[in-house]
């Protein structure tokens, strides 16, 4: 994490301290690219960027001098600046028409920490690239030793891109080195990263753990499919991720407005992919609902056990306790009412990924064609109240938002507490 007052300011600028999680959206294609629309048109994609909610944005010197009054004001992202130049996308690999192209991969610092200081910068980002050729590498690193020094001289945040490119990188070994030059960059200095995904949680998670600072996730090439975005950012998520650096996904898009408020549900508040599709479709016309907390009054119960037949009759319309996805624990004439914390337990013991919280209502969501049965999150959940019946796992769902518990109970031994951080229209954490 970073260290000192001046770089700890500039990092909860972008970095929302609430839950230390950034949606941050690249715009600095135009500058090692050719111009395409998504950076001919970049005033009006930023203004709707902006809107969206978006925590952080990266830019190239040039255009910050161009539209930083887009960033003037409460509520408006932070400044990411853009310190490095690279001709990669000009090397035949990517989706441009490569106006002037070239053959070797070369790199160049373009600007200072003082410079982006100047310009009101809240963080700056540079390249590391491993995998090319020696000389390129330790060229790099020099230069990233450097710019890590003077940054924390002038008490600005520094994120490393790390890029595994070349000859040297195959396609069997590339999370390997991935997770390499994450923990390398660390090494160098680096306050955060911005690094690819490696494709699956396991991997990702140890790439986060190897890390040790804030991991934010590229988006990557834009997608076709809406939903192959969404999918990538929750499995990032649920792997350690701090946040999301979205490039062409957002300013390619069709709508970056809404998809950028869609990340921000999926980063901020959990939101899945299925729901974020939703959302993403349909925008404020889908019903969201409130995140519910179940909270227990012992002194209140009375072992009427009205919430166990409640629940029970709600799920499998039948007034059979064995159903209930709750129970009431008696101690001599000590009663306790035993239900789902939220504690996500559950979530990171299943072997099959057959069952999650559910960050929209509260309680899980459980994936009857991916379960098992094995047992495993019987056995490690808390409050005991997971349990296998006919064949079939049971769980609390909060019955979709409006928990049939707590209107029953006469004597408010259960209540549900409404969550602050309810799915809101799309916010910005508060700059200095």
């Amino acid at each position: 994490m970073v260290v000192g007052a001046g770089k700890k300011i500039r990092f909860y600028r972008f970095f929302d301290p609430k839950d230390d999680k950034a949606v941050c959206v690249a715009a600095d294609h135009g500058w090692m690219s050719d111009p395409t629309p998504n950076v001919i048109n970049l005033k009006r994609i930023l203004k709707d960027v902006i809107n969206g909610g978006a925590d952080g944005v990266l830019m190239s010197l040039g255009q910050s001098y161009r539209l930083y009054h887009l960033f003037e004001g409460p509520d408006k992202p932070a400044l990411l600046l853009r310190l490095d130049w690279m001709n990669i996308l000009r090397l035949g690999s990517h989706n441009v028409e490569n106006a002037v192209p070239v053959s070797t991969l070369k790199r160049a610092a373009t600007a200072t920490a003082k410079d982006a200081l100047l310009m009101g910068a809240s963080a700056v980002t540079v390249y590391y690239f491993v995998g090319y050729t020696d000389e390129l590498e330790a060229q790099n690193l020099e230069s990233l030793g450097i710019l890590a020094q003077e940054c924390r001289k002038q008490g600005l945040p520094l994120i490393i891109e790390p890029m595994p490119f070349g000859g040297r990188v195959y396609e069997t070994d590339f999370v390997r080195v991935l997770k390499t030059a994450a923990r390398t960059a660390m090494e160098i200095g680096a306050d955060a990263i911005k690094i690819e995904y490696t494709g699956d949680v396991e991997s990702f998670k140890e790439l986060v753990d190897l890390a040790k600072v804030p991991v934010l996730m590229l988006g990557g090439p834009r997608s076709k499919k809406p939903k192959d975005a969404f999918d990538m950012v929750y499995e990032g998520m649920k792997a350690g991720a701090s946040g999301v650096v979205f490039g062409r996904n957002v300013t390619a898009s069709d709508n970056p407005k809404r998809m950028v408020e869609v990340l921000v549900k999926m980063v901020h508040h959990g939101i899945d992919p299925e729901e974020a599709l939703k959302f993403f479709e349909m925008g404020d016309q889908i019903e969201i609902k409130q995140r519910v907390k179940l909270q227990v009054n012992s002194e209140n119960c009375t072992n009427c056990g009205l919430c166990e037949i409640a629940c029970a009759n709600y799920h499998e319309g039948i007034y059979d306790k064995k159903y209930s996805r709750l129970y009431i624990e008696a101690k001599e004439f000590n009663y306790t009412p035993r239900v789902c914390i939220d504690c996500g337990i559950c979530e990171k013991v299943c072997p099959e990924g057959a069952i999650r919280l559910n960050r929209q209502v509260g309680g899980v969501v459980i994936d009857s064609e991916k379960c098992t049965l094995c047992g495993i999150c019987v056995s490690k959940c808390p409050t005991g109240v997971l349990k296998i019946v006919d064949n079939r796992l049971l769980g609390c769902d909060r019955c979709g938002g409006d928990p049939e518990c707590v209107k029953w109970c006469n004597f408010s031994a259960i209540t549900k507490v409404v969550m602050e951080n309810q799915l809101p229209t799309a916010h910005r954490s508060g700059g200095l």
